[in-house]
């Protein structure tokens, strides 16, 4: 073989090294950008949706409320006057020639029946956006709540939670070899499913890529292995991307690498945050925060009250926007100055029909109609996947996550609490029984999760400390606490395993929660 063959040879794993370090170096100054980006976006969509709700709620109190009340013909005090003397009301602290106001009109407009009660559900679903964004927004996933959930979390899986930095050194080396040990063996699993053809020399390379610094393993190479034909075949074998935390049992501790503490089961790093957060589901932009353990419940609430606000906005916009351009619009601008065409005469809303816009306000009602018709499909869309979310007992990750074992067949999510209706309450609380307590559970209040992240055995299991101070309540049916987890755990101290090389840091009792322990789960 001549020379520069021989160089070209032997610098081809260099430079394919090089190569896929610059890659990973791109990738991470693309994520670090991204993360700056989302900090800058957050606060401009948050003033951005104060504004569509600001816009639209004036379009209801200006323009939609008084065609609803049939009030909009009224506009100076002679027609005041006639309006409440049909009512049998007597009016003389008012001119003839005086014109109403905009807070005039809109009084008006709210002291009629129809103005009364739509003005109060109006009012309802503002009250409860506002609240719901407000709190999700503000929420902190991490803190004070966050520790006493994990304290309460570590008790109830049997995992010894370190409290000193000698013992945060000695767990982060026994998990970090607990997940070494798995990447190898999914690795060595992976290599015999492409067959046998694999070298001891491939072997080996595919688990020399593992360390113990717990790096996720993105993908890896194999050399060349024998083809059909018996001759070596240099099409390189890459192993699929392996997350840590899809090699996990429903129960088990791993170690996060960015925050350096313990990572309890369903957890996941913000990067743009920078926190470890609790049953993560996402980082919203629109809320300036990341969607987890402690603000999902506000988050949902805001997605659905805003879908129903939206829906019914669209509905009382829909008559006003059918006429728009009609032959009932033309002829109220006639009617107004003959068949003179002017831009400037004031059109008057006719006492007939009010649901027909003038011209002043064609522009407010297409707003009103066509942004609750938009926004409130697309919002329609996203609550109704959160809503499968929360009775299936899922998160965003871990339904992505489980897209390939529900196609496959046989798989049950060990993280569902057996029904609909206990899922729901692991985020609602126990006050979601019922018809009328679902109804009372989504009305604003400050309450903190009421059960740990997790069930156990399938049953929901009580936070013990809370930060609001909320009452112990009786369990639920068929619920428990962590002490209850704590005295079978008393029970079956005989059975548990101390073989740190297979599960280190965590009892074997943890493992016992969940019958389908023996494959990796979300």
């Amino acid at each position: 073989m001549s020379s520069p063959a021989r160089f070209k040879k032997a610098a081809r794993p260099t430079f394919q090294q090089i190569r896929h370090r610059f890659s990973y170096k791109c990738l991470t100054c693309l994520f670090a950008v991204a993360d700056q980006f989302m900090l800058v976006l957050g606060p401009i969509l948050i003033v951005l949706a104060c504004g569509i709700i600001v816009g639209l709620s004036y379009v209801y109190f200006r323009v939609v409320l008084p065609m609803l009340a049939g009030t909009n013909w009224v506009t100076n005090g002679v027609e005041w006057r006639e309006y409440w003397m049909e009512r049998g009301h007597e009016v003389s602290n008012i001119e003839n020639a005086q014109k109403i106001t905009t807070l005039q009109s809109t009084l008006l407009a709210v002291s009629a029946p129809a103005g009364v009660s739509h003005t109060v559900l109006v009012l309802f679903f503002l009250i409860n956006i506002l609240y719901n964004y407000y709190k999700c927004v503000v929420t902190s996933n991490v803190g004070k709540s966050y520790a006493l959930v994990v304290r309460d979390l570590a008790e109830a899986t049997g995992f010894d939670y370190p409290e000193t930095e000698e013992e945060m050194t000695e767990c982060k080396q026994k998990l970090d070899r607990s997940i070494f040990n798995k990447l190898e063996k999914r690795k060595r699993e992976i290599m015999a499913a492409y067959g046998s053809g694999a070298s001891n020399t491939n072997a080996a390379a595919a688990t020399s890529n593992g360390n113990s610094n717990n790096v996720d393993i993105e993908s890896q190479q194999t050399n060349s292995t024998n083809g059909a034909n018996g001759k070596p075949n240099n099409k390189p074998l890459r192993i699929p991307k392996i997350h840590n935390w899809q090699l996990l049992s429903p129960t088990e501790w791993s170690w996060c690498r960015y925050s350096k503490q313990p990572k309890p089961p369903r957890s996941h790093y913000d990067h743009v945050t920078k926190s470890l957060v609790l049953n993560m589901d996402h980082y919203c932009p629109w809320m300036f925060n990341v969607v987890g353990y402690f603000n999902y419940r506000y988050f949902f609430n805001f997605l659905w009250f805003v879908t129903i606000a939206l829906f019914y906005g669209m509905g009382i916009c829909y008559p006003a926007f059918r006429n728009l351009n009609s032959r009932q619009y033309k002829e109220q601008i006639r009617a107004a100055a003959g068949e003179a065409m002017s831009k400037t005469l004031a059109v008057k809303h006719l006492k007939s029909n009010p649901y027909i816009p003038t011209p002043e306000e064609k522009t407010p009602v297409a707003f009103g109609f066509m942004m609750c018709l938009a926004v409130g499909l697309a919002v329609l869309c996203l609550s109704s996947f959160h809503a499968y979310l929360v009775i299936s007992a899922q998160s965003t990750i871990e339904f992505h996550g489980n897209v390939g074992k529900r196609l496959k067949g046989g798989w049950k999510n060990p993280y569902s609490a057996e029904s609909w209706a206990k899922n729901w309450q692991m985020v609602y609380g126990a006050r979601a029984h019922g018809f009328i307590g679902v109804i009372l559970s989504i009305l604003p209040s400050p309450r903190e999760p009421e059960y740990l992240p997790i069930p156990l055995d399938g049953k929901l299991v009580r936070r013990k400390n809370r930060v609001d101070g909320a009452n112990k309540k009786e369990d639920i049916e068929q619920g428990t606490t962590s002490n209850d987890v704590l005295s079978r755990k008393s029970l079956d101290e005989s059975d548990r395993s101390t073989d740190s090389r297979e599960v280190p840091g965590l009892k074997e009792r943890a493992v016992k929660h969940s019958p389908q322990s023996k494959e990796f789960v979300i």
